[in-house]
């Protein structure tokens, strides 16, 4: 079962990044959408799924919303209707962020960069403050069971 966690601070008027503690899917992805939108208030709101991998998944997942061989289908982007606690409707834009395999030796770093560059390429061409979901597991990081 996944985890919706949000990562960055909340700082009024700055870009949200969520993300997952543990595997999540299609289904986890259209929940975190509606509970991420009943947090926004007004209009012009678009939030970003960022489908991809951070190349080191343990059961091999490359993303909830998008896999190496299909993209998030329009049947599962309509499993969920976010709007904002003011009922205005809210833009969902699907990113795949990183399908591929990525260059060797750290995974990690190489999914980070392509992640941030993304990022920064959206928010630099997106008017409003965008809302990004990392729709992939452990997205937040694996979360410590003691």
């Amino acid at each position: 079962m996944a985890e919706l966690v949000k990562i960055t601070n909340d700082n009024l008027g700055t870009v949200q990044i969520w993300g997952f503690h543990g595997e999540c899917s299609v289904r986890d992805v259209a929940a975190a959408l509606e509970k991420i939108a009943a947090g926004l208030k007004g209009d012009s709101h678009t939030i970003h799924v960022m489908s991809g991998t951070h190349g080191y998944c343990g059961v091999g997942q490359v993303g909830a919303v998008a896999t190496r061989e299909q993209r998030f289908a329009e049947e599962d982007r309509a499993l969920a209707h976010p709007v904002t606690a003011d009922n205005k409707a809210i833009a969902v834009a699907v990113h795949d962020f990183n399908t591929n395999k990525l260059p060797a030796p750290d995974y990690v770093s190489a999914a980070m960069a392509k992640l941030n560059k993304d990022i920064r390429n959206i928010v630099a061409e997106t008017p409003g403050i965008p809302t990004f979901l990392l729709a992939y597991c452990c997205s937040a990081g694996t979360k410590l069971r003691w």
